[in-house]
């Protein structure tokens, strides 16, 4: 009898130990790195959990949680540890609200990725203006999500060059559109079905929409009603995308980003950015450098409420 309760035992341990290997063979997610690869004009990061600000630098580290505002003439290069790049326009504002991938080891060469290393979840909010995104090949399949939310919906990629604006259309209304030039660009919000936007075409709206400002203490009015039109990506629209993708490709060379968020380059280490958790930059060099905020010039940073 003692035998037989020790070999259930054992079998039980032994059930026990197989599933936890089996289960806890991928580690949970971490915070991915997200590097400024490209700063021109006036960038400033808002942290959402202190508030504090902070003037952006080309080589700067930025975490989700954080708040990205462009003035009008300036514009940013986002680089995310997962493959992901997204330029920045003049007059956005965006929201970083998740980033979180599987751990990886070794230095990553951006510009030689094709495809994510692992899963991760990006979420990110428009709250106003424009962006170009290049998203390697997402490994959907096991549960990776990278989202675009705006305030009349999101726009769901899985790896893919898009572009998405929303602005002030004058008179009261807004203009937004979703232009993908490869890949396919799933967006949920603006009708009762999903909308899918295949390569080289366009989604497009005006609408009744007036943006919030510092006295709507984050009550964001909503759309009025939507009328989409799809149509083919217009030669300027193409052009805009292509030099838009153009920077981001210039930008990513030689671009490597380490486990720890270092950017470099193949075979010699980079110079560590100052720490952003700081709420501000240490590098006197850049700050000489970088150009007087402009007064008045900056965008409102309420975002607007996702649908």
């Amino acid at each position: 009898m003692l035998n037989k309760i020790l070999c259930i035992f054992l079998l039980g341990v032994l059930g026990l130990t197989s599933a936890a290997a089996q289960t806890g063979t991928a580690a949970p997610k971490v915070k991915g790195k997200i590097i400024a690869a490209r700063v021109q004009g006036h960038v400033i990061a808002i942290s959402k959990g202190t508030g504090e600000t902070r003037v952006l630098h080309d080589g700067d580290r930025v975490t989700d949680q954080t708040r990205i505002v462009t003035s009008p003439g300036a514009n940013i290069i986002l680089v995310f540890s997962n493959g992901a790049t997204i330029n920045i326009a003049a007059d956005t504002t965006l929201d970083i609200e998740q980033f979180e991938q599987d751990p990886f080891g070794g230095d990553l060469k951006v510009s030689d990725m094709k495809r994510e290393p692992g899963t991760s979840l990006t979420r990110l909010n428009l709250a106003k203006g424009e962006l170009v995104g290049k998203v390697v090949h997402l490994n959907v399949d096991k549960g990776s999500e990278f989202t675009v939310q705006t305030p009349v919906g999101a726009a769901g990629i899985r790896g893919t060059t898009f572009r998405i604006i929303f602005r002030p259309a004058g008179h009261g209304k807004a203009r937004f559109a979703v232009m993908t030039s490869d890949g396919v660009v799933v967006f949920k919000g603006l009708t009762s079905e999903a909308v899918a936007v295949p390569a080289g075409t366009e989604v497009e709206a005006t609408f009744d929409y007036t943006f919030p400002t510092s006295d709507d203490q984050g009550n964001s009015p909503q759309a009025g009603p939507v009328t989409l039109e799809t149509t083919d990506l217009s030669v300027t629209e193409a052009s805009e995308i292509q030099v838009a993708s153009q920077q981001i490709i210039e930008a990513l060379v030689n671009l490597v980003i380490s486990p720890s968020g270092t950017p470099g380059t193949p075979g010699a280490p980079g110079t560590p950015p100052p720490d952003n958790n700081s709420g501000t930059n240490n590098n006197p060099a850049q700050e000489n450098d970088a150009p007087p905020p402009p007064t008045n010039s900056l965008p409102s940073t309420t975002p607007g409420a996702g649908l």
